[in-house]
């Protein structure tokens, strides 16, 4: 990172000199705080008064200079990473079908098609666009762009103690999505004008737009001591092994990450190369006096109980090679290994979400998640949860000059109660059994220029519920009597293509999936430009084919196609940070819906169906950034 000018420095130590930075200077401790003074142009009463501490002062030695490395130390004390992106997107008939049949049949919507994906609401609307026939419109098509600019600040107080935060300026915001004059709501200003003539955007504010232009996500601190090991203590991020179940999402073109509330001790024994870390986290306090708009908007708020409290305890152990040791081995053609275990317990026993369902009053009739709840109400929607899971994840490594093999399998065992009535006790009670798990492989020839590339990865099923990757996940419809939950769901932004898993579903669950690829560099200069092209091709089946819409196991044939630009390169395999330059990407994929996204074969049969036909989804984006 570029470090700030040495004028904007200077300033910065005028500023900060007589307080903390003096204390860290080291100064004679007989010297005098006095500056000197150029005596030209003073009275001469002054003049007199010089002369007559003119002894006092002859006995005080002359002040030392500021050192001259002062502003080298700030300049290393702080730094800035982070990047700046911007991301144009054209999306091209994700309904894969269902509106051209919901616009055939007035008996068939395209609810019925139970994709998350949200349709145009453009298409056919009827009178609204002459020029098209019979003045239907059609909106096959959805386009944007968005951008993000993200900080992430380090503050290095000593070699050993150090903060890091993370903050989001204009995160994900649509271009175009805070014109002037657009409200949500009151009056609008009579001086501004309407969409269609704006002159200017404006801020994100909490009446145009539902994120504020800045978040704060993560803001946390590490303490080292060489031979007792490190604290971690606040709001860090949660990432292991390829990210299937705790993803940071820190590459420049993520969405989604993983965020905890942690206190977490760790600890290395290197000649073994061995790691552990215990940890307690705070997925949910449940109600405090801030929520439940007791406090002012200052003070400390309390966790006004503890029984609904999500308690999570953490254990990682594992061996890991130190990222200088790893390029020496795989510069002299010697294997890395690496791997793990991951464990978490955690537990609630009562709880305020989904009351009020069956519930006997209207007090119990409140899901109390919402903010603002009335403090006395709380008492009577607390509900038991008795929930408990058991969350264990293996990751592996094996790395060598030309390849890379990883892995990483999770498993979730628990139960819980989602009995709905306040005051009931194991009225709904299901059990947890979820797998999942992912594989790579990169061969890579001729000196890295060309990388084969093998993925694979399962999530496992539920032959229970109908339809697939329900985004609501434990109120999902159950068949029959059974009361377990067995579809397990991978990180959102563990992505393996551009369109099914990643824009439609969002995530991939209760599937599997091959994605052999190929990628060539075109310019492969390590610590410099690298220009190179991939294309891949994604299988997706569903684990349980009844949880389709089709009822057929197949969902999709992706391919996806890029040519990606990065300045300054660097490899990040060993952990290390991408190197600060100029990004760009662009990116094309098609979809080809089978069966599992289609109706079912005794629906094809009736005539309200027997019409459908699939739309092949096409999507092209850019990405184009600046690391820092």
């Amino acid at each position: 990172m570029r470090r700030p000018s040495p004028t904007v420095l200077a300033v910065i130590v005028a500023a900060l000199a007589p307080s903390a930075l003096a204390q860290n200077t080291p100064q004679n401790p007989a010297s005098s705080a006095t500056p000197s003074v150029d005596t030209a142009g003073i009275n001469m009463a002054a003049a007199a008064a010089t002369e007559d501490r003119a002894a006092t002062t002859a006995e005080r030695p002359t002040p030392t200079p500021p050192p001259s490395n002062l502003l080298d130390r700030i300049g290393s004390m702080v730094e800035l990473h982070g990047y700046l992106r911007v991301r144009p997107e054209w999306m091209h008939q994700f309904d894969v079908g269902w509106d051209d049949l919901a616009l055939r049949d007035a008996n068939v919507s395209y609810a019925n098609s139970q994709l998350p994906w949200v349709r145009n609401p453009d298409n056919g609307l009827d009178g609204l666009c002459p020029d098209n026939p019979q003045g239907r419109c059609t909106g096959r098509t959805q386009t944007m762009a968005n951008m993000r600019f993200r900080l992430n600040p380090e503050i290095h107080i000593t070699d050993n103690i150090a903060i890091y935060s993370q903050i989001d300026v204009f995160d994900n915001l649509i271009l175009g999505s805070t014109p002037q004059g657009y409200y949500t709501g009151g009056q609008a200003s009579p001086w501004a004008p309407i969409g269609a003539f704006s002159q200017t955007q404006v801020a994100p504010t909490e009446q145009n737009s539902l994120t504020p232009s800045i978040m704060v996500s993560r803001a946390w601190a590490e303490v080292t001591n060489q031979s007792l090991g490190q604290l971690r203590f606040g709001r860090m991020p949660g990432q292991w092994g390829l990210g299937i179940l705790a993803n940071a999402g820190n590459g420049i073109d993520s969405d989604y990450q993983t965020h905890s509330d942690r206190i977490m001790y760790a600890a290395r024994i290197r000649p073994l190369h061995l790691f552990l870390a215990a940890f307690y986290d705070f997925p949910s306090s449940g109600a405090t006096s801030q929520t439940l708009s007791r406090e002012a908007g200052q003070g400390q708020p309390i966790d006004v109980s503890q029984l609904d409290d999500v308690n999570q305890f953490g254990l990682a152990l594992g061996r890991r090679v130190d990222p200088a040791e790893a390029r020496q081995r795989l510069s002299r053609g010697q294997l890395v290994i690496n791997g793990g275990l991951y464990g978490l317990y955690r537990n609630q026993a009562l709880s305020t979400e989904f009351v009020g369902v069956g519930a006997e009053t209207a007090a119990q009739s409140v899901d109390q998640r919402t903010v603002g709840v009335d403090s006395p109400r709380v008492g009577t929607g607390i509900i038991q949860r008795d929930a408990w899971a058991v969350i264990s994840d293996l990751w592996f490594q094996v790395l060598h000059r030309n390849f890379r093999f990883e892995m990483e399998a999770a498993f979730i065992y628990g139960q819980t109660n989602l009995a709905r009535a306040a005051g009931t006790r194991n009225a709904q009670v299901y059990d947890l059994a979820q797998f999942g798990g992912a594989m790579e492989f990169e061969y890579r020839l001729l000196n890295n220029r060309l990388t084969l590339d093998f993925r694979t990865g399962f999530a496992s099923g539920d032959g229970d519920i109908e339809g697939v990757n329900f985004q609501n996940g434990f109120t999902a419809p159950q068949r029959g009597a059974t009361q377990a939950f067995t579809t397990f769901r991978f990180h959102p932004d563990y992505r393996i293509d551009m369109i099914l898993w990643r824009q439609i579903f969002r995530q991939v669950s209760g599937a599997y999936y091959f994605r052999p690829a190929v990628t060539y560099a075109f310019v492969n200069s390590p610590g410099g430009d690298r220009l190179y092209g991939r294309a891949a091709v994604i299988w997706s089946r569903a684990s349980e084919f009844v949880q389709t819409r089709g009822n057929a196991a197949d969902l999709g044939i992706e391919i996806n196609a890029e040519v990606t630009y990065q300045s300054n390169f660097r490899d990040t395999t060993l952990g290390d940070r991408p190197g600060a330059g100029f990004f760009a990407s662009l990116q094309y994929g098609v979809l080809f819906p089978m069966a599992g996204l289609g109706p079912r074969e005794d629906e094809r049969a009736s005539s309200t169906y027997s019409g459908f036909s699939f739309s092949t989804a096409q999507t092209l984006r850019g990405v184009v950034g600046v690391m820092y």
